[in-house]
């Protein structure tokens, strides 16, 4: 209870001399170098290594939860290690101590640490390192960061994996290096959720072919697959696809169908006004009913037309009107 206490008057001390600083730097899209870092929290590396690499390490993690996607990557990087915070983690992981919780900071925050220093605990017993260690691997990697993603296509995971590849992914994009080919992955994982996930990655990572590619799970008989193919199509927002949403749409299970008037709302060509209101007048859905209204009304000066024109035929859907005219004006 005395440490405890101990490390928080610590951190507190810690938090009015570099919480400040620190997030400048972290927040910062210009690579700085240490002495830039030092003159900001004016102070030397010598000096703020005098707090214990602990509170310096809940310091930054804390920013890096806060500021989620602002903070600056290659800054995070060079400021664990002026702080001395990577090299703590790092040995952390050499001796074997506390070795869960501080892949889980390494994963959260996210800095490379050398390869051997991970690679042990890439076939740990334990199911939680060794995913951890995994997923982990990527960043630290330069000659294979996704071989991991390759061996485990079709292994389940745990709910931080669609992040941790996610950022992995950007991690590497940003670097200038290759990120997989993920239409591929698809096709080949027989796990569900992966499959879904390779997919929902395309529109930020694939190729124009891979995005392309996408319209072929529109037809899926996987339901997460399907889904997560809509809404990829609907980030992509190619006036191209837009024929290939409707002619699914049918087939589709309510969800998938309420997705898709999003998705063709999204790409907005400005053709589907006529589809809009076919969708509303002949859906037993009410949630259908309502997304298909809720896409007429914002869906330009036609679409609005016709919403108010349904609005006026007296049908039995008045509460869905007003409740949108309503969200709209305020």
């Amino acid at each position: 209870m005395v440490q405890r206490s101990n490390e928080q008057r610590e951190l507190e001390r810690c938090k009015a001399l570099l919480e400040k600083p620190f997030r400048t730097i972290l927040t910062d899209n210009r690579k700085m170098t240490w002495e830039e870092m030092e003159y900001i929290c004016c102070a030397d590396r010598t000096e703020i290594q005098e707090f214990s690499s602990t509170v310096l390490t809940r310091l930054i993690l804390s920013l890096r939860m806060e500021q989620s996607d602002k903070v600056y990557i290659p800054n995070m990087q060079h400021l664990c290690g002026m702080t001395g915070v990577r090299d703590a983690l790092e040995h952390k992981l050499v001796k074997g101590n506390d070795v869960e919780r501080t892949l889980q900071i390494l994963i959260t925050l996210p800095i490379r640490i050398g390869e051997g220093a991970l690679a042990i605990y890439t076939s740990n017993k334990n199911t939680q390192i060794r995913e951890l260690a995994r997923s982990y691997y990527g960043f630290c990697s330069k000659a294979e960061p996704f071989s991991f993603v390759m061996q485990d296509i079709n292994e389940p995971f745990n709910l931080w994996y669609p992040t941790t590849f996610h950022r992995l992914c950007s991690w590497h994009r940003t670097q200038g290096h290759p990120t997989p080919q993920l239409l591929s992955l698809a096709d080949n994982s027989q796990n569900e959720d992966k499959k879904a996930l390779f997919i929902s990655e395309i529109p930020y990572w694939g190729t124009e072919k891979e995005k392309r590619g996408v319209e072929r799970y529109l037809a899926s008989q996987n339901q997460k697959c399907c889904l997560a193919a809509i809404h990829a199509l609907s980030i992509i927002a190619d006036p191209r696809s837009e024929q290939m949403l409707i002619d699914n749409y049918n087939r589709q299970f309510p969800q998938a169908k309420r997705e898709t008037l999003l998705a063709i709302a999204k790409i907005n060509t400005g053709k589907q006004t006529e589809f809009f209101r076919q969708a509303y007048l002949y859906s037993s859905s009410h949630k259908t009913r309502a997304v298909a209204l809720s896409c007429l009304f914002n869906y330009g000066e036609e679409g609005r037309r016709i919403f108010h024109e349904l609005a006026q035929a007296g049908l039995d859907d008045n509460r869905f009107f007003m409740q949108i005219i309503s969200s709209n004006e305020q």
